[in-house]
């Protein structure tokens, strides 16, 4: 269970950075952005392993080999994406990004985004590498269940203890939003 908990904290990093950063723009409709981000990205994480288990040893070669790449494209384009919302944008009111940047084209982008790791997690769950035995699909499904309530939470929480810092000015904030989700991109090239 340690084991599981573990490998859950480590895979939600990633979603907990990208909550962290949405959570520092948005204005309005906090609790509904906070809530479809957070069941997004625990969704993808908890959905992400089911598929690696079922696609077993196949798999791993394309995630092992692409994963960091795809990552780090998605999250550069995000990133650009938040920058140049927030410099180019209607800015009327000076209220930034005010309005929900979380339609769902980029719930859809983040989510696979942040869960790419948990689909390797799965290939290895299947392969016997980690988490124990799967000799059930009920033991399977609780594991893939806690690794996506524990991101859910972690970005829930990230999304809201942002709000601590959103007295600082809106269009900079977009715009270390923005470098922030660039720079996890770049992240993934280097582990």
């Amino acid at each position: 269970m340690l084991e599981l908990v573990l490998i859950a904290l480590a895979l939600a990093v990633d979603a907990t950075v990208y909550s962290f950063s949405y959570g520092l723009v948005l204005r309005t409709r906090r609790l509904a952005s906070s809530l479809w981000l957070a069941l997004c990205v625990g969704g993808f994480q908890a959905g992400m392993p089911l598929l690696g288990y079922w696609g077993g040893d196949a798999l791993r070669h394309v995630v092992d080999t692409w994963a960091p790449w795809i990552v780090f494209v998605v999250f550069l384009l995000l990133g650009l994406s938040v920058i140049r919302e927030c410099w180019c944008g209607d800015d009327d009111e000076g209220e930034g990004n005010s309005g929900s940047p979380l339609g769902a084209a980029a719930l859809l982008l983040v989510g696979v985004a942040t869960s790419i790791d948990a689909l390797a997690v799965g290939v290895c769950m299947a392969l016997g590498d980690m988490c124990g035995s799967h000799s059930s699909l009920a033991m399977l499904l609780v594991d893939v269940g806690i690794i996506g309530l524990v991101t859910f939470v972690c970005s829930m929480a990230a999304f809201h203890a942002a709000r601590v810092l959103q007295h600082l000015p809106v269009k900079w904030l977009e715009t270390a939003a923005g470098l922030l989700l660039i720079a996890l991109g770049v992240s993934q090239l280097f582990r």
